[in-house]
Order: structure tokens, then sequence, then C-alpha cells
């Protein structure tokens, strides 16, 4: 027997075994197990599983002749499919490792990585608010704190003209405003679809809590503080909540 064919078929991913059962029934055509064990020099008893692993990865196949069972191999050029559907195997498998690492490395990231970055002017904080809602999928909740008891000269404008990026995200918005605010003619402006409750007691500042990012902005200076932090988005999101629960609407 040809120990190269043997060696080339193992690195194909066949056992020793397999492989010289396989080129054993090629030498000597159909016949029965006595044959293939004789020529192949596998033992009779290896011999029959190794059969059923070739006849399942399509290599062989047998029929009936007087009640007795001849095997036989199938044409050399099932190896070919043999090494297609182990490609196909191989890239499946890569397809599910590469989303595997993909989810943990975004999982490492958002819980493990904390940063701060500042901006400052209008334009760098519409980056800022765009890196805070980059990830954002539908149904998302932006949770924000607006401590103004009207409209503010800077922060008022921007957020008009920044709705239109919000609405595209179609998130869920909620905002605790103060009581005060709600008697302003701003208030009025405020687009239906945000959801809006008030507090009689004073606000932490211009704060937006959304995924695992906190912006807080100081807008007499228009300077905001970026912070990507799971541990401390977490608590400001436990904050916002209890507060929106005895919130009036």
């Amino acid at each position: 027997m040809n120990k190269n064919y043997v060696e080339q078929l193992t690195n194909l991913g066949l056992t020793r075994g397999e492989a010289r059962v396989y080129l054993a029934m090629i030498q000597i055509g159909p016949s029965r197990v006595g044959k293939i064990v004789e020529i192949s020099g596998v033992s009779q008893s290896k011999v029959y599983n190794v059969l059923e692993r070739l006849i399942l990865k399509g290599l062989a196949s047998y029929n009936i002749q007087d009640n007795i069972k001849h095997l036989r191999s199938l044409a050399p050029s099932q190896l070919g499919e043999y090494i297609q559907k182990k490609e196909d195997e191989l890239r499946k498998q890569k397809e599910g490792i590469t989303k595997i690492i993909n989810d943990l490395s975004k999982n490492v990231y958002a819980t493990k990585r904390s940063t701060s970055e500042i901006f400052l002017g209008a334009r760098s904080l519409r980056s800022a608010y765009m890196t805070l809602l980059g990830n954002a999928k539908k149904g998302d909740i932006l949770r924000y704190f607006y401590p103004y008891l009207d409209t503010h000269e800077n922060a008022s404008p921007f957020y008009s003209r920044f709705y239109k990026y919000q609405k595209s995200k179609r998130l869920v918005e909620r905002g605790i405003v103060s009581s005060e605010f709600r008697n302003s003619q701003y208030f009025k402006e405020i687009p239906k679809d945000v959801k809006l409750r008030h507090v009689d007691f004073p606000l932490p500042g211009t704060i937006d809590i959304f995924t695992n990012k906190l912006l807080i902005i100081d807008w007499k200076t228009i300077t905001g503080v970026l912070i990507t932090s799971s541990e401390i988005a977490g608590i400001f999101v436990d904050y916002f909540d209890s507060i929106w629960k005895i919130a009036q609407r």
C-alpha cells in the first residue's frame, strides 16, 4: 500500500485506519469485509467502525448479494466533494467564531473600558451627542435631566436642531424637568412624542444617560464631558428611574 497516499489522505482529515481501508477498497473493488481486512491491515475488530465512518463521509457504500454485505469505495472524485464539505463546515465555524469574537469584544469594551472626553463648543457637543447615540437601536431609552426653567440661549436652539437626528434613531425619550418649566413657552414647543415628567426639587444639571455612557453639559460655557462607564451609567440610570417613578406627568 502506497504510504504516501496514506499520509495525503490523513492530511485531508481521514484517520490512518480510514485512509488504509479506503485505499484497499479502491485497489480490490467491491469485496467482503475479510478481504478488506487482509489488504488494509486494519483488524477485524476495528474495520466495521472504520467502514461506517467512511460511509457517513460519503467515501464508501455497500450492497447485499446473497445475504452477504459487499463494500466498495466510491469514485476518487468523491474526495473533492468531501473536501468541499469540510471547507463549508470550516467556513461556518469561522463565521461562528468571528461572531463570538465580535460579541465578546463588545461586551469587554462595554463593561471594562472606562473613558472620559471633554467637548468644547456647539459643534463639538454635536459630535459628543452623536457618539452618545452612535450605537442606538430602535426602542433604546434615552434618559435626561433638563434643569432650566425656560428657554436657554445656548441649550434650546441646540436641542431644537438636534431633535431630527434623535428622531431618526427611533428612541424612547424620557426627560425630567422642573415643575416651573411646564409653564414656559419652550415647553409648549417640545414635540409630543418626547415623554416628560416634572418635579418640585432641584435637578442635578443637564445630564443625558444612554446605555453605558453619560453626557454632562455646562451650557453656560458650552462644555461637555462624555463618560463611558457601565458602572457610572448604571448608577445614574437607577437614580433617574427612581425619580421617574415619583415625578408628576
